[in-house]
């Protein structure tokens, strides 16, 4: 009987972990890294219209 406790008990920690790191990774680290992935293009076109193709006609 205490094993099946125990294997319960085991389980919801494992799906507590589980959402959180769903939750970190779906509202903090993906925005993070597409909100850095946007700046950085962003800056490569600026920078390569400043040094390469001008400004668009």
């Amino acid at each position: 009987m205490k094993t099946s406790m125990n294997t319960t008990s085991e389980m919801t920690t494992g799906n507590r972990k589980e959402w959180l790191s769903f939750l970190l990774l779906a509202f903090i680290v993906l925005p993070t890294v597409m909100v850095g992935a946007i700046a950085i293009y962003g800056f490569a076109v600026w920078g390569l219209q400043i040094l390469v193709f001008g400004p668009p006609s």
